[in-house]
């Protein structure tokens, strides 16, 4: 015998009444020939007659015909004596398969959803009665296994339980029952029967189970011995169906509310063609539950429509691929578990006949329900298809239509901004956090939140917890999307290399933030991160200071606005807020800014950041260097580094604590490794320092002398610097405020100390050498007062008078200002453009020298060569072993050679 045959309701329906039709002649012919009726049904007749009464009474009909088939089959098993030994034997065998013949007896005739497993149950059981007192049953089974195409006329009449009345329709999964959604049937079910919420919504992909899934629901709760309502009502808004041959629309559908409105109401008035209100006067007072399927089909506004003038007696189960919106609760409904998904497949192609399908390894099933993404109607329409002739594997590669059907309808109702967030999430092949798009694509916070909310609704993305973060969300596209975007609505490749672009320059971002996070933790434009999480903040703020930095504050607040919507509780996004409050000389708000991030930041590095730039804005901008002092102190004390130490310095410079100061700024310039930007920042504030120090001395103390030695330290420092060839506006700044603090303190009596006439000639030389840099300072205007000043002292030496004149008149050094004997002798033995070599005799290393101290060079940048040029020189001191270096050089008469 055939192991599986293919059943449907009707093949189903024929059977058990087959059974039912030789269970009966049975129990007439062995029972009720001999017995009284009374007596043969014993306690099962007053059941039975009451029946019969109600059905007219005629007696001509036996009782036999108003008996269940269990009460039938229990009547028989207590007269097993006085029946045929063989049929007494059988009946006792068999009892066992009663248990599930008769539910699914039940099933069949009263239209409820069959069971996953009643085919085969029924076949199993009905098989077992082989004698010759069930001819009927047998001839009904060899007609189903004879003839798989054989499909016997059924139509159900029954449309009313014993207390409710319904419309409910058949369900389209009699061949394998609802597989694998008992629990979420069990949920709904609970919902509905308890009617703590008024509306709820079945949502998921389209061909996800919804129907299905509601259909169940709404039967089980009208089969429910507790069930609250007198009417259970259903219409579908559903316009196509999807088979093996392709979308065929539905003939007749209900496609708006009016139509539907007018076959709720023909439920229970024949011919209704009412209004909703007119519905609504029908339906008052009548626990009602109206079940609507396929709702994505209309607009939203008409459900709400109908929800506000429908009863408060009146509940509703909804399904929708989108959802109706605040008024409902949502039960989503995803993809079949694996387990279930193979079950389904298994069950589906044996009902279909399609055994082989039914009897492929475990490992080719799991390969075929992945590229499904384990959706019923995928499964359906794949077994389908096969069925229908199609290759197996060009199927699963020629899913178009299939997509299509499930995804067109939610997607043509996206918005612009929504469909742009699909292309993204297409592009990218990943999983991406909500900050993430946010940065990528330049809609605002509010229209990405309503654009991702609408893709989850429409089953279009997924939200889960991250792995490293559970607070942390992450979004990707639905398998049914991505094939969608795939092969049905692919986006231009152009859109894809630009967000793949926009992509990569995010990651060089993010790399280059934490290369200048190593390199200068406490640099402006750094920004700290917490995790991963706080990357895409982190580059909105980024872009906030780069903005910035051009003076463009409006668009950096906009960055640190959408910052603030994305992470609000980020210490850094009120960091930077408040500096970029503090650079626009927005005082008190950057102040306030500042305070918040200290309140959010954590103790340890976090507040360390804050208490830096805090404490820096305090100093600069508010002028509270009491106050900024403790919060500097307070980062230093964490870091304890360059940056840190100078920060201190410069403010307990500008709280007048000038050898406090130095200590700090001395230590800071030790610490720094690279001599590059941030030393030249540290050794111009230890010149600042210097000079400040001198004006105190010379102004409020009234000691030129101890006053015009530390400015002379300011003024060296510097122009030992620029002797490098190091070309910094603000280091020559500091260092020219040096020479004009000295030369008011060597001359503030109108006479020039002479143990200072030395050094005031060699100052006034190296301004003289680094004219050109420091014309360019501010302070440059004042210098020929001063110069002139020094140049009208008693006591001043011709040399310096000469000095004086060349500066004041621009006339340069004249040669024979060196014919005293000031410095050596000697020849340009190297040139290598930017510094050269001096042969002298003392110097058996030669003497090295920069371009930059070169007097009367000619203008930068010539092609000019000095090998073998006589000059004069001076020297620093210098160590024996070390290579001496020059001072300053004059070159002599002679000139320079030209290339």
């Amino acid at each position: 015998m055939i192991k599986h045959a293919r059943m449907t309701r009707s093949r189903l329906y024929v059977l058990i009444d087959s059974f039912e039709s030789d269970l009966r002649r049975v129990l007439i012919r062995y029972t009720l020939d001999h017995l009284p009726e009374d007596e043969a049904l014993g306690p099962n007749f007053k059941k039975a007659n009451d029946r019969r009464e109600a059905d007219g009474g005629d007696t001509d009909v036996s009782i036999a015909e108003y008996l269940d088939l269990r009460e039938c089959y229990d009547i028989l098993n207590r007269h097993r004596d006085s029946l045929p030994s063989e049929l007494s034997r059988e009946l006792r065998a068999n009892t066992v398969h009663m248990d599930s013949l008769v539910p699914i007896r039940n099933r069949v005739m009263h239209g409820r959803p069959l069971q996953e497993g009643d085919a085969d149950n029924a076949i199993s059981a009905t098989n077992s009665f082989t004698s010759r007192f069930w001819q009927s049953t047998q001839e009904t089974l060899q007609h189903i296994y004879g003839d798989p195409n054989w499909e016997p006329a059924f139509g159900s009449t029954v449309k009313h339980s014993d207390k409710v009345l319904h419309n409910l329709p058949l369900p389209e999964f009699d061949e394998t029952g609802l597989v694998g959604r008992s629990e979420d049937c069990k949920a709904i079910v609970n919902h509905l029967l308890r009617r703590r919420e008024n509306m709820i919504t079945i949502t998921g992909e389209g061909g996800i189970g919804k129907t299905a899934l509601a259909l169940q629901a709404a039967y089980s709760v009208l089969d429910s011995p507790g069930c609250p309502y007198e009417c259970v009502l259903w219409v579908s808004l559903k316009t196509e169906r999807l088979t093996a041959n392709g979308v065929e629309t539905i003939v007749d559908a209900v496609r708006d509310i009016t139509g539907a409105v007018h076959q709720l109401g023909r439920v229970i008035v024949d011919e209704f063609s009412g209004s909703v209100s007119e519905l609504a006067e029908m339906l008052d007072g009548v626990e009602t539950l109206l079940v609507i399927d396929n709702l994505e089909t209309v607009d939203g506004s008409e459900i709400v429509a109908l929800y506000e003038t429908l009863p408060d007696s009146v509940t509703y189960l909804l399904t929708s691929r989108i959802g109706v919106g605040q008024l409902e609760r949502r039960v989503r409904l995803g993809p079949l578990r694996e387990k279930d998904a193979a079950n389904l497949f298994r069950s589906f192609a044996r009902a279909r006949g399609v055994d082989w399908m039914a009897q492929l390894r475990p490992e080719t099933v799991k390969e075929v329900l992945s590229r499904l993404r384990y959706s019923p109607l995928a499964v359906r329409w794949y077994v389908l298809s096969v069925e229908a002739g199609a290759q197996p594997n060009l199927k699963l590669l020629q899913q178009e239509e299939l997509i299509n059907f499930c995804v067109r309808s939610v997607y043509e109702k996206l918005t612009e901004v929504t469909q742009r967030l699909l292309v993204v999430l297409f592009s990218l092949e990943r999983e991406v956090t909500f900050d993430e798009l946010a940065i990528l694509t330049e809609n605002s916070i509010d229209e990405l939140r309503r654009g991702v909310q609408s893709l989850v609704n429409g089953s279009m993305v997924s939200v889960t917890p991250s792995p490293e973060n559970q607070l942390i969300s992450q979004i990707r596209l639905t398998e049914a999307a991505r094939h969608f975007m795939t092969s049905v609505e692919p986006p231009r490749t152009t859109e894809i290399s630009q967000i793949i672009s926009r992509e990569q320059e995010i990651r060089r971002g993010e790399e280059l933030r934490r290369a200048d996070e190593a390199q200068r933790e406490l640099a402006p434009s750094v920004v700290h991160v917490r995790g991963p999480h706080d990357e895409p903040t982190a580059h909105l703020l980024r872009m906030a200071l780069k903005i910035s930095a051009r003076e463009n504050f409006d668009k950096a607040r906009e960055y640190v606005t959408k910052a603030r919507q994305l992470n609000p509780e980020f210490w850094e996004v009120d960091r930077v807020e408040a500096f970029l409050m503090s650079s626009a000389g927005k005082v008190d708000q950057a102040t306030a800014a500042y305070n918040s991030a200290l309140r959010k930041a954590s103790p340890g590095k976090e507040r360390a950041v804050v208490c830096h730039f805090l404490a820096g804005h305090l100093a600069r901008k508010a002028h509270d260097p009491s106050a900024a002092f403790y919060y500097a102190k307070e980062a230093h004390d964490h870091f304890g580094t360059a940056e840190t130490g100078h920060l201190l310095g410069t403010i307990l410079l500008w709280r007048r604590e000038y050898e406090a100061a130095q200590e700090y700024l001395v230590w800071a310039l030790e610490e720094v490794e690279d001599k590059g930007k941030l030393y030249r920042i540290i050794l111009t504030s230890l010149i600042d320092s210097w000079r400040r120090w001198a004006e105190h001395l010379l102004e409020d103390d009234l000691r030129p002398v101890e006053a015009a030695h530390k400015a002379h330290t300011a003024f060296a420092l510097g122009v030992q610097e620029l002797r490098k060839g190091t070309y910094d506006l603000r280091l020559a700044a500091g260092t020219l405020e040096g020479a004009k603090v000295f030369m008011r303190a060597v001359t503030v009596t109108g006479t020039l100390l002479p143990s200072f006439e030395s050094k005031l000639y060699l100052l006034l030389r190296d301004i003289e050498a680094q004219v050109d840099l420091f014309e360019k300072c501010q302070a440059w205007s004042q210098i020929p007062g001063h110069v002139g000043k020094v140049f009208r002292s008693k006591n001043v030496s011709e040399r310096v008078q000469k000095v004086c004149a060349a500066l004041v008149d621009g006339s340069g050094a004249q040669t024979e200002d060196l014919g005293d004997g000031e410095g050596f002798s000697g020849r340009v033995c190297g040139w290598r453009g930017r510094y050269g070599f001096i042969s002298h005799p003392e110097f058996p290393k030669d003497v090295f020298f920069p371009a930059s101290v070169v007097r009367d060079l000619v203008a930068r940048g010539e092609e000019i060569d000095l090998t073998g040029v006589q000059v004069r020189f001076g020297i620093d001191e210098y160590e024996t072993g070390v290579r001496p270096r020059a001072s300053w050089v004059v070159i002599l008469p002679g000139g320079v050679k030209r290339e």
